[in-house]
C-alpha cells in the first residue's frame, strides 16, 4: 500500500511536540496528535514502514 501522507518535521515542530505531551497541559485530542505526529515523521527515531 501506498503512503498517502508523508510527514517531516523540523526540530523545532519535533520539540514542540515533545513538549506538549511532557506537560499533558493541553486537551487530550492535542495531546494524542502530537504523538501521532511524532511517531509519523519520516525524520523522527519512531515507527518504520
Amino acid at each position: 500500500m501506498r503512503k498517502k501522507y508523508i510527514v517531516r518535521l523540523t526540530e523545532e515542530e519535533r520539540q514542540k511536540c515533545q513538549e506538549v505531551i511532557r506537560k499533558l497541559q493541553a486537551t487530550s485530542r492535542k495531546v494524542r496528535r502530537a504523538q501521532i505526529l511524532l511517531k509519523a515523521d519520516a525524520n523522527g527515531p519512531a515507527w518504520t514502514d
